[in-house]
């Protein structure tokens, strides 16, 4: 009940937030009490999954959600709203199956007093696949990603701030958690399979994150690739590593929502999130700059925020098996996770630099200015929890949360004391502003050398800083069949679901045909045969009146037998 409380709280807490902001965001939009109404209604939904503690009443819970994921993606496009249902409804079906087969193997509906299953015969690993599908798709695994980052184009950004804290993350990663910790004991294949998956979700997705000239579409790969850190922390089979993977999912929620709700504010201001088009937006929205730099630093990683805090604990996870095969694995998704977190401050520093930092482009109007109060409120507030919940990581969440989750205490193999560390890290920072501050002092300004290039011709661009990865050889052929959609497993999903479909019905028709061509001819010929014996000729009529009276006597004489 532990884990299903804290997952519930915390989704209103977030979910509430975004409401919050939404009420200005969406007030002038047709589709607003739309917005709000299927938003409640899946807070209540999310909720009610979460609380079950029968398999039956968690699977309608689970199943009204599709429903209402489609509901809100379709207010922005129905074309996406399609797709995410198709895709997320195969991860639904997979889930079904697996409960299914705990059901009838326990013969009980009971999902917290479930007593986990050896992964050690084919039934039970299948059903653990099944589920740990169903629970990957909803988190959003790079290859069934294909929905999310169209979303994020056709869709507001309050509704792409909201997913995180109610329907994708927090759901997907509840599953797989309950799959992990309460339904099966997963054997070491298993857990390199599964931590396997999260490893190529986090590159994959932040490869393509990084060349991204959309605000909002690399917010969507960041999306992708931060769920692979929740999956390998949760499948590396430690007790930290899974207490990582739940603090990484709050964080998550948290610096996402914070991002997606920057997104929209210059969305709600300027009307596009193109970084090409943005520029100098740090001193006309000087709010949104600093919570959009504080998630970007927490997102990447950076200490003393909170995505430091359970990006460690998921390393200390992947830690301490020693020389063993299990090990080494571990020791390549750790080398993969911690050069995501790389690409990741990378990418980031290139909106901070496009949108923010850079030159102001003339298409711009002149009179930007920052948006009413009700939409920073939520922004500083999850700003500050970037800051609050890395800092006094242990106090707050460790300490009282996660060891009662995991259900023993979490011990580090390192030392990381993170108010002591923001300390020196603050100190460190002190000293490098008055070293530049007296590096001015004896510095001249000279103006600039532009080789006689104007200074608009020889701008550089934020959005070109990366587009050079694309030529590396080992990722050249990557982004290639990336641009063609070969890496979303999900479209061609979706195409053999359609061509499925169409030979389905196309096999139906021709039988409903045939079946219909056939009764055409019977009554045709049975028909015919009426008309040749009715052709108004009295005798003919007298032969039929006398067939039908012996044929009457014969049924009197019958039923006198039977009595």
């Amino acid at each position: 009940m532990g884990i299903s409380l804290f997952f519930t709280i915390f989704s209103w807490i977030l979910g509430g937030l975004v409401l919050i902001y939404s009420v200005l965001f969406v007030r002038k939009r047709k589709d607003g009490p739309l917005y709000f109404l299927y938003a409640l209604l899946t807070l209540i939904c999310a909720s009610g999954a979460f609380l079950a503690d029968n398999f039956v009443v968690f699977l309608v819970y689970w199943g009204s959600l599709l429903v209402l994921l489609y509901a809100m993606i379709g207010l922005g496009s129905f074309k996406t709203a399609t797709r995410a249902l198709i895709i997320v409804g195969i991860g639904d079906f997979c889930l079904i199956l697996g409960v299914v087969y705990l059901i009838a193997v326990s013969g009980a509906v009971s999902i917290n007093n479930f007593t986990p299953l050896a992964t050690d015969n084919a039934l039970n690993i299948s059903a653990f696949l099944l589920i740990a599908v169903g629970a990957m798709i909803k988190a959003g695994i790079f290859g069934f990603h294909g929905w999310i980052v169209e979303a994020a184009e056709t869709n507001p950004s309050t509704t792409m701030a909201f997913l995180p804290a109610s329907l994708d993350k927090f759901l997907g990663i509840y599953l797989l958690v309950r799959a992990c910790k309460d339904f099966f004991v997963v054997n070491e294949v298993l857990s390199v399979v599964v931590m396997a998956i999260g490893a190529v979700t986090i590159l994959s997705a932040v490869l393509m994150a990084l060349v991204q000239h959309d605000f909002k579409k690399l917010l969507a790969f960041h999306a992708v690739s931060q769920a692979g850190y929740m999956i390998l922390g949760i499948a590396s089979g430690t007790l930290i590593g899974m207490a990582g993977g739940l603090f990484h999912m709050l964080n998550n929620a948290i610096y996402k929502t914070c991002l997606f709700l920057s997104a929209g504010n210059i969305e709600h201001r300027i009307g596009d999130t193109e970084l090409s088009k943005l520029g100098g937006l740090n001193k006309l929205m000087p709010i949104t700059f600093i919570g959009t730099m504080i998630a970007s630093l927490a997102i990447s990683g950076v200490p003393p925020f909170n995505g430091f805090a359970s990006k460690w604990m998921i390393y200390q996870g992947l830690l301490g098996q020693g020389a063993s095969w299990v090990g080494v694995f571990k020791i390549i998704f750790l080398v993969m996770a911690m050069f995501g977190s790389v690409l990741t401050l990378a990418s980031f520093m290139k909106v901070i630099y496009s949108a923010f930092m850079g030159d102001k482009p003339k298409e711009l109007p002149s009179d930007i200015k920052e948006v009413p109060f009700l939409m920073q409120l939520p922004i500083l507030i999850l700003a500050s929890l970037c800051i609050i919940l890395g800092v006094f990581a242990n106090r707050l969440m460790i300490e009282p949360f996660l060891e009662s989750l995991v259900g023993a205490k979490i011990e580090y193999l390192g030392s990381w004391i993170p108010d002591t560390a923001t300390v020196l890290i603050l100190l460190s920072l002190l000293i490098g502003v008055m070293v530049y501050f007296l590096s001015r002092v004896v510095s001249r300004t000279t103006g600039n050398f532009i080789g006689g290039e104007t200074l608009e011709d020889n701008k550089v661009l934020g959005t070109d800083f990366y587009l050079s990865v694309q030529d590396i050889k080992p990722l050249k052929a990557f982004y290639r069949i990336a641009r063609i959609g070969g890496f979303d497993v999900a479209k061609h999903l979706t195409g053999v679901v359609n061509a499925s479909s169409y030979v389905l019905f196309y096999g139906v028709d021709r039988v409903i045909n045939f079946i219909t061509d056939g009764l055409g001819k019977l009554v045709f010929v049975v028909s015919a045969g009426f008309k040749k014996a009715h052709n108004g000729l009295l005798d003919r009529y007298v032969i039929w009146l006398l067939l039908g009276f012996v044929l009457l006597i014969g049924v009197f004489l019958k039923c006198l037998n039977c009595m």
